[in-house]
Formats: structure tokens, C-alpha cells, sequence
């Protein structure tokens, strides 16, 4: 739902005299008709993507990394991280809302009482709404992710040139000179079978290899039996590491508002992780956390047009449009299995502004809540 969020007009007014802005809150008594509209607060949004290999079937799981020489597979810790990702949106801030009385002045609110534009008409409003998004968005380029673990998927099996033989015993022979042949072979035990398959994938492995290489079969005859032989080692290798699974949780995060200079970071421990289990409570034993780092960028704001009327201007600035300004912030995720960091804009450290009075043309972002077009 992040970044997707359609502009849609709940509430469009135009209202005529000469308008005021009023806080709203549980107990002042405010009354009157007009348009509530609330500061933008944003929430984010982390994915999580991890990967397991499901040994409920896997009946040589044992024998995998002798056998595969999987050196990076450890059938006690199949958990690994796939991917990081995260995303942005904004909602209404319950603590910061605003009722705009009668003014003459168009006032656009949204679904969920965020201003969509302020003095423009709906045909001014989709004139500048293309080309102001394509400028603001953010890229998912913008995100650096660094993986420390090495990802299941990525697990190349290599036979390890264990002994070939299959070699049986019959009544009456010695210690160490098995006949080798027996019209009643014994069962295979679970090791056996194990090595045999085995030696089935190092041969698919050789096969593969030759069809590559060979010249006798047209392009599309060679993607078809390369096909055929991915589809039996798949079957094989099942045995031994299991099926994969991949799975995606969600955290979001919910900044505090920057309230002075002071609040320059904000950390906290966003899940923990583990190798043996996944997603899990901070008393297990192998517990990784995963550190959430927020610093806001005070350096990025961009007041320019926008300021706090002096304390003589009080009476008038309580009339004008408040609205809070969204500042860019570096978000970081740190663990022992991976570090992932992102700039993204948040509207909670940014400054709350008082923007001119009487006539202006503004147009906001849906999904940052930044001022994208302004016009006085």
C-alpha cells in the first residue's frame, strides 16, 4: 500500500470571507463549519524477506555437507536473510489537527484529512500533480544492503569424492574382503543411499557439462535436457537440504516527533533474529538484534518562503495554515547478518511552519507530505 496511495479529494471546500485556522483538540470546544485537516506524520515500513529450507522430507539432511561439501549449510541454522526493503507512506497526525472556517480560498483534504492542495482548482491540481511526483519520489536505489550471511539460495552442492563403492558381504566372508557379490544383498542403510544419491547429482553435474559443451544438439534441444536434468537434481537434492521457503514480515516504525536540536537520534532494537528459528523472542539462545538507527538530517530542511511569524504577529499567525514540513532522515538497520541504509523524507522532524496568509496556491505530496508546488 506504501507509495501507491491514490489522490483522492474527500473533501474539497470553498469557502468565501476571510478564513482562520484553528487547532483542534479534545478539550478547547471548537465549533463551527468548515474543513478539518490534520499535519502529516509519516510511517514506515520495513520488509523483511528470509529463507528456510523445510527438512520435513529432507531424509539425508545429515549427510548434507559432508556429502555436498555445503560447507555454508548447517542443518540446526537453515534460517538465512534474503533481502531488506522498506517503504513510506503518510497519515494523519492524531495530535495535530486543524479546522479551516470560512475563507475564501479552495481547501482540498484527502481520505485521511491531509491537504491535498490548498488555492488551486482540480484541473490546477492535475496539471502540476505528474511532473511534481516524478521530481520528489525516491528510488529503491536510493537503499544499500550488504549481506553478511551467505543466502540458501545461492548454496552450489559439490561432490566431495566420497568412496564410490557399494561393496556387500555374504555369510562366511572375512573382515575387509566382501566378496562384492550376492544373489540376497542386504537392505542399504540410510548412509548408502544417501552417498548413492550422491553420485547421482555429481553425475548430472558431468552430464550438464557435456551438453554445454556439445555441439550435436540444436539451442533449443540443449535448454530442454538442461531443463530435465535441473528438474532431477532439484528432486535429489531435496533429500538432502529440503525445499525452500521464502517469507516477508512487515515492521513498521512510527517516529518520534523531533522536538528540539537535541533529538538528533532516535535507536532501538526493531526484531530479533535467529539462524535455528527465524523471527523470534529475545530470550532465545541465538538471538541476533537487529538495531534501528533514525538521524534526522537537519541540514536538509528548506524553509525559504516559510517562517514563524515573530511573537507581534502572534494573533495573525494563529489565522494562517499551519503545516509541518517533512525533513530527510538516514535510516539504518544493523545486525551481524546484514546492514541495510536508506535516506527517506520523515514529517516528524521537520519544522512546523506558518504558511502566508491570505491568498496562496500549494499543492502537496500524498506520499511524503511535502510542498511540491507553491505559488503566494
Amino acid at each position: 500500500m506504501f507509495r501507491k496511495l491514490p489522490f483522492l479529494f474527500a473533501a474539497t471546500a470553498l469557502l468565501w470571507g476571510c478564513y482562520s485556522v484553528t487547532p483542534v483538540s479534545g478539550d478547547n470546544g471548537v465549533m463551527g463549519e468548515g474543513v478539518f485537516y490534520s499535519l502529516p506524520r509519516t510511517q514506515i515500513c520495513v520488509d523483511v524477506t528470509y529463507q528456510y529450507y523445510d527438512l520435513k522430507d529432507a531424509v539425508f539432511s545429515e549427510y548434507a555437507s559432508e556429502m555436498l561439501a555445503l560447507d555454508n549449510f548447517d542443518v540446526d541454522k537453515p534460517y538465512r536473510i534474503q533481502n531488506v526493503s522498506s517503504s513510506y507512506t503518510v497519515v494523519a497526525d492524531p495530535d495535530n489537527y486543524y479546522l479551516v472556517t470560512p475563507s475564501g480560498i479552495s481547501v482540498q483534504v484527502d481520505n485521511r484529512h491531509l491537504l491535498c492542495a490548498v488555492g488551486m482548482t482540480p484541473k490546477e491540481v492535475s496539471e502540476q500533480l505528474g511532473p511534481a511526483m516524478q521530481v520528489n519520489q525516491l528510488t529503491d536505489g536510493d537503499a544499500k544492503l550488504v549481506l553478511h550471511n551467505a543466502t540458501a539460495d545461492k548454496m552450489l552442492p559439490t561432490y566431495n569424492l566420497y568412496d564410490r563403492t557399494d561393496t556387500f558381504y555374504v555369510r562366511g566372508d572375512r573382515p575387509g574382503q566382501p566378496t562384492g557379490l550376492s544373489t540376497k544383498k542386504a537392505p542399504r542403510s540410510l548412509r548408502q543411499r544417501a552417498q548413492r544419491a550422491a553420485e547421482e547429482i555429481a553425475e548430472l553435474e558431468d552430464t550438464r557439462a557435456d551438453i554445454a559443451l556439445s555441439d550435436r544438439y540444436t539451442p533449443e534441444g540443449k535448454r530442454e535436457l538442461l531443463h530435465q536434468l535441473e528438474e532431477k537434481e532439484a528432486v535429489l537434492l531435496a533429500q538432502f537440504i529440503g525445499k525452500p521457503v521464502v517469507e516477508t514480515v512487515h515492521f513498521f516504525i512510527d517516529p518520534k516527533p523531533a522536538s528540539s536540536a537535541k533529538d538528533s537520534v532516535q535507536q532501538f532494537v526493531l526484531f530479533y533474529f535467529s539462524r535455528s528459528e527465524g523471527i523470534c523472542e529475545s530470550d532465545d539462545y541465538d538471538a541476533l538484534p537487529v538495531v534501528c538507527t533514525l538521524r534526522p538530517d537537519k541540514t536538509m530542511q528548506q524553509v525559504r518562503a516559510f517562517s514563524r511569524h515573530p511573537k507581534r504577529l502572534a494573533f495573525f499567525a494563529k489565522h494562517n495554515f499551519q503545516y509541518r514540513l517533512p525533513s530527510l532522515a538516514q535510516m539504518k538497520l544493523s545486525c551481524e547478518l546484514f546492514d541495510y541504509q536508506v535516506t527517506l523524507p520523515v514529517a516528524q522532524f521537520g519544522p512546523v511552519v506558518d504558511l502566508p496568509h491570505r491568498h496562496f496556491k500549494a499543492l502537496f505530496d500524498p506520499t511524503t507530505g511535502a510542498i511540491v508546488y507553491f505559488e503566494n
